[in-house]
């Protein structure tokens, strides 16, 4: 079952600038009234998703009660608010790589929603983000990018389709940036990722190849992992997520550590401990896309135990 108190002819002529940060219950009050989807699959899986960002913001399994995604409790809400948590969409930039804002614009504005519908065993919802005055601004393009969102069993699947609508070639980079949850990050180890090319933004930026059959959860982590296998695995004692990328050829792994957690407005003290990010990235090479041409990344999220 799909359900949302919204219709699907949102403007996403929002601003790209966040907001003055605000008191934890002007927050509650803007997550509860923040438009948003939810998706219940027939076998009981759930997900919700904000238009706002196209965020997804709750994962729980078929025949689970645990939320798989980690949300702050001082998330802020709304337009012009990149929620602390959840599936950010960083398009169409990841990180500092390239002219704008930090991990682009796409999650501050508000997306439309093109289909919700019950398909492949679960449901689905598709939203949709088009260029307008304000993001030519920023990146001087015209772009069409959906995201579907769909749930089923222990899978949630988010696939990024972004294609080329100008009369010019446009260039990206994109990241879907999972905060999973997890029950102490520093007994969480990610494999996968041995022998492969690293960028430690911890070390100026530095690369250096992954010699450790796994990566160790240790405190503050910020690498971007060049092409890297298309499955990898995120392990707690207890659990395992297996986490596949297709269309996307690197791999993000991030932690804030406790001077990140305590250093942001939208992040309790202590939560680093509690979170861990392992996205699916594309940054080197950019994307390329001609005329018309369409780029897809998809991110599928697997709850293994």
């Amino acid at each position: 079952m799909v359900s949302s108190s919204v219709s699907s002819s949102f403007d996403s002529t929002l601003p790209l600038v966040s907001y003055p940060s605000s008191r934890r219950d002007d927050a509650v009050s803007r997550a509860q009234s923040a438009p948003s989807v939810e998706l219940t699959a027939p076998d009981g899986a759930f997900a919700r998703v904000y238009l706002d960002g196209a965020h997804v913001t709750s994962w729980i399994p078929a025949r689970s009660t645990v939320d798989r995604l980690f949300v702050s409790r001082e998330a802020q809400y709304g337009p012009g608010y990149s929620i602390r948590g959840g599936i950010p969409v960083c398009f169409p930039q990841f990180g500092a790589f390239g002219p704008i804002g930090h991990h682009g614009f796409a999650r501050l504005n508000r997306w439309s929603v093109v289909r919700e519908e019950e398909i492949d065993g679960g449901a689905r919802v598709v939203l949709r983000l088009t260029d307008s005055e304000t993001s030519r601004a920023v990146w001087p393009f015209a772009f069409r990018a959906d995201l579907s969102v769909h749930v089923a069993a222990a899978t949630l699947t988010v696939q990024l389709t972004v294609t080329n609508t100008d009369t010019q070639p446009i260039q990206f980079t994109a990241a879907l940036h999972p905060y999973f949850a997890v029950d102490n990050a520093y007994a969480t180890q990610v494999s996968g990722l041995s022998s492969c090319r690293y960028r430690d933004g911890l070390r100026n930026g530095d690369e250096f190849d992954e010699d450790g059959d796994v990566l160790l959860i240790e405190g503050h982590l910020d690498r971007v992992y060049y092409a890297t296998p298309d499955v990898i695995e995120m392990r707690e004692p207890n659990r395992t997520l297996r986490i596949e990328k297709r269309g996307f050829s690197d791999t993000v792994v991030w932690n804030p550590g406790a001077e990140g957690t305590r250093t942001r407005a939208d992040f309790a003290d202590g939560e680093e401990r509690h979170m861990v990010c392992v996205e699916a990235a594309v940054v080197r090479p950019p994307v390329l896309l001609s005329l018309g041409e369409q780029w897809v990344g998809t991110q599928l999220m697997t709850a293994v135990r």
